[in-house]
């Protein structure tokens, strides 16, 4: 194991802390995890400023378009099913099985709704923040 050490805006920590809390979460588990989905959606894209013989432009980055296609498909499809289920007639020793699935699929939705701004994932989204006030 390295250690990295960091130092985060008071708010965002807080906000840090707070998630944690309620997830039941170690802040170590919660920060690994992050960063794992921030290496996964950030490994295969590359700058222009890497190529440029000036580093004083800002970088652009190439988003392969098919895979962020098929990453908003998947992602709809599970967010879909999860707010049938839970908006359905859930079981509720199931109840924190599927809550766990919104909470490791969630990141990676947010993530793709900033890139994309797309319509239906955003009304998934607020769905799914609808159904996880009423469950808890």
């Amino acid at each position: 194991m390295k250690q990295k050490n960091f130092k985060l805006p008071l708010i965002l920590a807080a906000d840090f802390e707070r998630a944690c809390t309620i997830m039941g979460m170690e802040e170590k588990e919660a920060a690994r995890q992050a960063i794992e989905d921030w290496l996964r959606k950030n490994k295969d894209q590359a700058s222009l400023e890497s190529y440029l013989k000036q580093g004083t432009a800002k970088p652009v980055i190439f988003q392969n378009v098919t895979l962020q296609k098929i990453q908003i498909t998947i992602i709809k499809s599970e967010l879909q099913r999860l707010v049938r289920v839970l908006g359905g007639t859930c079981e509720p020793h199931l109840k924190m099985d599927f809550l766990k699935e919104i909470q490791r699929i969630l990141p990676s939705a947010f993530t793709l709704l900033e890139e994309t701004r797309d319509p239906e994932l955003q009304e998934l989204i607020k769905q799914v923040e609808s159904v996880t006030k009423k469950g808890i």
